[in-house]
């Protein structure tokens, strides 16, 4: 059996995990990092799970490889928001570049409510 450390496609893999801010992203568009860079290796996002109160204004969710780097990811959140959560499962992993962060954003601030992101992933060489 293979040992959930090692990947066949990779060598030994440390696993990381994002859990958001107790008052999420609330108003701004100011990026968060969810998984700073490790020398020498990329990083892959393999889930998040995505909640928003209701919301002054729509915005787009972003997942971006470096700061303020190429959009991996986006989605929209309208006004209602997403009070039961999404979570979502990347079949192939989104990969962020080698030496890089990873950063979470909201492109169109708020105004009111909160967008919540949790984020699962794991670091390869």
């Amino acid at each position: 059996m293979l040992n959930p450390q090692y990947s066949v496609y990779s060598p030994p893999l440390t696993n990381w995990s994002y859990a958001a801010a107790a008052s999420g992203i609330v108003n701004t568009t100011t990026a968060v990092t969810i998984k700073a860079a490790e020398a020498g290796r990329r990083c892959f996002i393999t889930s998040i799970q995505i909640s928003a109160e209701a919301l002054g204004a729509a915005t787009e969710l972003v997942i971006r490889d470096g700061a303020g780097g190429t959009v991996l990811w986006r989605t929209k959140i309208g006004t209602g928001g997403l009070t039961t959560g999404e979570p979502i499962v990347f079949s192939t992993p989104l990969n962020g570049s080698t030496n890089t962060l990873l950063e979470v954003a909201t492109l169109t601030a708020s105004v009111t409510g909160a967008v919540y992101v949790n984020a699962q992933g794991y670091c390869a060489v």
